[in-house]
């Protein structure tokens, strides 16, 4: 018996603390369903946000040269992303697939992709995104062994791949 409440207190436990994927509320700023806090692509592929998804994906078409670079320098070791967007923003519902597309065509792993959503406010919920001083959505963060190495914000200057190309190879 005391094997069985320990396992319900254990298990109670770890869910006060986990926190919710995919979580969609209405902003009361925008009065709408957005996506809050850490999400996955299922989140993004969702009944409320998967036609901008599913188009932006579908349709962009990445520079082949470009990838093959990409290709070659993802190899390098200790390198991830982390996404804030707003699945409100036009901007967000337009370079996050094309973003995703480009992982997938460069075979980047997923595991080292962290996606957050934002509400109006550009607060995320229960996740503190204090520290990454979101100005404009999206900002693609990325990083090698932990420490900061560039960012997109907003759109890209030349491409979204460019721009990538751009970061890691300059670190």
């Amino acid at each position: 018996m005391k094997n069985i409440i320990f396992v319900f207190l254990l298990v109670f436990s770890s869910n006060m603390f986990a926190q919710e994927l995919n979580k969609v509320i209405i902003d009361p700023q925008l009065e709408k369903e957005v996506l809050i806090g850490k999400c996955n692509r299922d989140g993004l592929k969702s009944d409320v946000f998967a036609e901008y998804y599913n188009e932006g994906y579908n349709n962009y078409v990445p520079d082949a040269n470009t990838l093959k670079q990409l290709k070659k320098r993802k190899k390098k070791k200790g390198i991830s992303i982390v996404i804030v967007m707003g699945s409100w923003c036009g901007d967000s519902e337009e370079q996050v697939p094309k973003f995703y597309k480009i992982l997938d065509q460069i075979g980047f792993k997923e595991s080292k992709v962290e996606l957050i959503s934002v509400d109006g406010a550009k607060t995320a919920g229960d996740e503190d995104i204090s520290g990454l001083n979101i100005q404009r959505v999206p900002t693609f963060f990325f990083y090698k062994d932990g420490r900061e190495i560039g960012k997109i914000v907003e759109t890209p200057t030349s491409s979204l791949e460019k721009d990538m190309l751009l970061i890691v190879s300059l670190n």
